[in-house]
């Protein structure tokens, strides 16, 4: 598989959609790696794992929860089938094995292992309970501390989700009870228009009652949460979510999603990584 940069809407001001499939309903569920980067970047190096997992439709970690300010969360990068393995086995190299804090890095692994052996890329997500490990015995930091180079191995059960082309996985031994993992909601097409396959209209889970009856109006719900969530967003965060709560992927188009994005929002600060986006008065 090739990774090609999108240029275009590099071009356009979203240089965090770099790697957005250049097919206009495309997308690399991989490329939530990044959304969670981007949130880690706005809040100076802090990120919530467990948020994060519920905006993307997943169940957060009990271990992160349970560790508390000693969680760490790292990422790794590499090829769908050794993904697979290492949510299996764990993680083990005979030369030490590499993770990163920031998922930018990684992810630079999972797209060139992608295309070293024409196969998918994958994302691991790793959790540890920091203040137990030890520099120098057990891992060795690089890269002003963004790099965590372990010694040994890790076995299969820090490895809380993985990131496919086409799928979001938790593999944890253990998921929490809240956050609650936000709706996902499928659709078929009747007569030129996206409908949700439930009867219409469709309670949204934690919107005071509202509900849809078409995709859009399931974005708009989708987009107004996440704007409460986060006060501002970066456009890849915003199909991070979408990607991460509507099947089929082919209903939501790049077009339709920068529609919202840009008639909902206005821009709230440029970021050295993204512009940031938030609510437009009286479209709430």
């Amino acid at each position: 598989m090739t990774w090609k940069k999108n240029r275009k809407l590099v071009d356009e001001g979203y240089p965090d959609l770099a790697y957005l499939p250049r097919a206009s309903a495309d997308w690399d569920a991989s490329l939530a790696a990044l959304a969670y980067g981007l949130r880690r970047a706005l809040g100076r190096g802090q990120a919530d794992l467990a948020a994060w997992a519920a905006r993307h439709a997943l169940p957060p970690s009990g271990r992160y929860l349970d560790f508390g300010p000693g969680a760490i969360v790292l990422w790794h990068g590499t090829s769908r089938p050794r993904a697979e393995k290492i949510a299996a086995h764990g993680l083990f190299h005979k030369k030490g094995l590499w993770s990163a804090r920031d998922p930018r890095i990684a992810h630079g692994y999972c797209r060139g292992r992608s295309e070293r052996f024409a196969t998918q890329g994958a994302m691991v997500c790793i959790v540890l309970d920091w203040p137990q490990l030890h520099e120098g015995v057990d891992y060795a930091l690089e890269n002003d501390g963004e790099i965590v180079r372990f010694h040994g191995g890790l076995p299969p059960h820090v490895v809380e989700y993985v990131l496919t082309h086409d799928s979001l996985a938790f593999t944890g031994p253990r998921r929490a009870p809240r956050p609650r993992p936000w709706p996902r909601a499928s659709f078929k097409k009747k007569g030129g228009r996206w409908l949700p396959l439930q009867t219409p209209p469709v309670r949204y889970p934690g919107a005071d009652g509202q509900t849809y009856a078409t995709l859009d109006e399931f974005l708009a719900l989708t987009l107004r949460r996440l704007l409460d969530d986060l006060g501002a967003v970066t456009a890849l965060e915003v199909f991070s979510t979408f990607y991460a709560c509507v099947r089929p992927w082919d209903a939501l188009t790049h077009d339709d999603v920068l529609h919202l994005l840009e008639t909902s929002c206005v821009p709230a600060r440029r970021h050295p990584h993204a512009p940031t986006f938030r609510p437009r008065e009286g479209s709430t």
